[in-house]
């Protein structure tokens, strides 16, 4: 479970920005369903919504997210496959001067086996200027703190890092060179990054896949799926292979004279052979006779003949099921698009009411219809807006005055009227009729 991510100089984050999904204690509301109790000190939300005007910056604060898992993820590996040369694909906040031979800082608190862990680093193109990891049992201690290559180790709390802080180079992540060793906590902690589940709402690219394959392999799965669909008054499915059309490349290699395009068609006929078939998903609907009888199913092509709506609920239930039964986090960049807000409402709900294993959902949405009190609590809903500067700044709704918010306050209303912030503003005025007319 995350407990709190901060970010600085990242994309449009010039200064520090904490998201934390630690439940205020002075509000009362959901206390049953929304929150995961950890002890008499602390309470963790399950889910956080980021609302704000179009390139306010929330798609660039899932993303830090998304960084931060890769850097740990492939830091040693990467430095491997580039001769120990890699830069990182960092991108700064690049509208001051003030940041640009600033280094980057990304840090995470999170619950892993029932531990609470800090961990974070300040990363440069080229290199790791710091990197620290925490844990806490009865208080705070470091485990290991790094200054550039200058590490230093608890003894007596992380002796598995004893002997290794000379072996790391300044490109790679400490935490990821223990984890590569096989050493128990590191590893640990990199498996708890891998669990995060990101995706796009926008497109279904990469969970698509990880949905049909699962809907092949897994039979409760496929089973949760179809009782899901029969909204969509969609009465079954199943999964197929088909050909794939394969281009007569010998004809074009007799036609062709130059050696390396012969060579590569060659390369794109080995490449072919290999994937001569491809999964295809049906989805079949009940037919009616004139007097409104049922006396078939018909077929359908489910990514040619379904509605976009339809596909992009469908294969979103492969990562919402791995997240929920996992318990893991998962992340998701516009949401809402292509859905009905019933259905939005429908996929946020399995993680208030039916989440049993301490799963999170974080997303990003433009959907003011889920702006209410009857789905969120205050301190789950965020706004994202950029300042006069360009940089983008993160609030809670929970931070707002009772002046300006109550728990009965009309959420959706208010943040259109501009009270929360994060909104558009756009005047017509009569330059823009006269540059459009004349």
């Amino acid at each position: 479970m995350i407990i709190e991510f901060s970010v600085e100089n990242y994309l449009s984050f010039k200064d520090l920005t904490i998201l934390s999904m630690v439940a205020a204690k002075s509000f009362k509301e959901y206390n049953d369903t929304h929150i995961i109790e950890i002890d008499n000190r602390l309470s963790i939300l399950k889910t956080a919504i980021l609302y704000g005007n179009n390139a306010s910056g929330k798609s660039n604060l899932l993303e830090a997210v998304s960084f931060m898992k890769a850097t740990v993820l492939n830091s040693f590996r990467d430095a491997l496959m580039d001769n120990n040369e890699r830069k990182f694909p960092l991108k700064k906040f690049i509208l001051s001067s003030e940041t640009e031979n600033k280094s980057s800082f990304f840090e995470i608190s999170f619950i892993h086996n029932s531990i609470k862990y800090r961990y974070g680093f300040e990363i440069d193109y080229d290199k790791i200027v710091a990197e620290w990891l925490f844990h806490t049992t009865s208080k705070e201690v470091y485990l290991f703190k790094r200054d550039f290559q200058k590490i230093e180790i608890n003894r007596y709390a992380f002796k598995e890092a004893l002997g290794k802080e000379n072996d790391v180079k300044e490109n790679v992540l400490f935490l990821s060179l223990l984890a590569t060793l096989g050493k128990e906590i590191s590893s640990g902690i990199v498996d708890w990054f891998q669990k995060i589940n990101i995706i796009n709402g926008i497109h279904d690219r990469g969970h698509k896949r990880y949905t049909i394959d699962k809907l092949k392999s897994d039979k409760i799965f496929f089973n949760w799926v179809l009782h899901f669909i029969k909204y969509l008054e969609i009465s079954s499915l199943s999964t197929t292979e088909e050909e794939v059309n394969e281009i007569d490349l010998d004809t074009l290699k007799e036609k062709e004279k130059d050696e390396e395009i012969i060579d590569l068609l060659t390369s794109i006929q080995k490449i072919q052979s290999k994937q001569l078939k491809r999964d295809q998903l049906m989805t079949y609907h009940r037919k009616y006779d004139g007097n409104n009888i049922l006396i078939d199913t018909v077929e359908f092509n489910f990514d040619k003949q379904e509605s976009e709506g339809t596909k992009k609920l469908l294969y979103l239930l492969g990562p919402w099921y791995d997240t929920l039964q996992n318990g893991k986090v998962l992340i998701v960049d516009e949401l809402d698009s292509r859905l009905h807000s019933h259905l939005t409402i429908k996929l946020i709900g399995f993680f208030h009411l039916l989440n049993k294993n301490k799963a999170q959902l974080i997303s990003a949405v433009h959907d003011i219809s889920l702006l209410n009190k009857e789905t969120f609590r205050r301190d789950q809903i965020w706004f994202v807006e950029k300042n006069q500067f360009g940089a983008s700044e993160l609030i809670s709704l929970g931070d707002f005055k009772t002046n300006k918010v109550r728990n009965k306050s009309a959420f959706d209303k208010n943040y259109l009227d501009g009270k929360y912030g994060a909104v558009p503003y756009f005047n017509e005025d009569n330059k823009l009729n006269q540059l459009i007319y004349g």
